[in-house]
């Protein structure tokens, strides 16, 4: 069983739904990750898996990183982590049709979903352990509090069951 081996962060509930969302996205990295040690059977349903969660979660969870994190609290976000957020986005947009193409694949490459799920995961830590942290340390209980009315929204939208399938392998 894998197993996560930071300590969970403590993140100030107006950033919590989109860690939640994360959680969810490191399953799928990770299934990904260890897919591509598997059969092509494993390694189409990863792809699935990830693609689906795609579709229903992190698609959306990025528009909604880039509305409020950049938009509406980008005088918090240095311009180097505004263009590493905007750039990894596009990165991993472009890995979710890259996956597409390879589930049409009779065996997709090995090394491909390792790829892609390698850089999710980077994408996800480097989130939660520095932009996320440094929007904690920099934001206004007001600021933080205007987020906060956002994403509970979000999160009453968001659909939670992208884990409910078994772990896979």
């Amino acid at each position: 069983m894998d197993r996560f081996v930071n300590p969970p962060i403590e993140r100030h509930e107006a950033l919590a739904p989109f860690s939640r969302d994360h959680y969810n996205g490191l399953v799928h990295a990770r299934r990904l990750i260890k897919s591509a040690s598997g059969d092509r059977v494993l390694r189409h349903k990863a792809l699935a898996g990830f693609l689906d969660a795609w579709e229903r979660e992190i698609a959306p969870h990025f528009r909604d990183e880039e509305r409020l994190l950049i938009e509406q609290m980008g005088e918090l976000v240095p311009e180097p982590e505004r263009r590493r957020l905007l750039e990894e986005h596009r990165e991993i947009e472009a890995d979710a049709a890259r996956a597409r193409e390879l589930r049409r694949e009779v065996d997709p490459a090995p090394r491909e979903l390792r790829e892609i799920g390698e850089r999710l995961e980077r994408h996800i830590r480097w989130e939660e352990r520095s932009l996320f942290e440094l929007i904690q340390r920099r934001a206004s209980e007001e600021s933080l509090k205007n987020l906060g009315r956002e994403t509970a929204a979000i999160e009453a939208s968001r659909p939670r069951n992208a884990c409910r399938t078994p772990p896979q392998g």
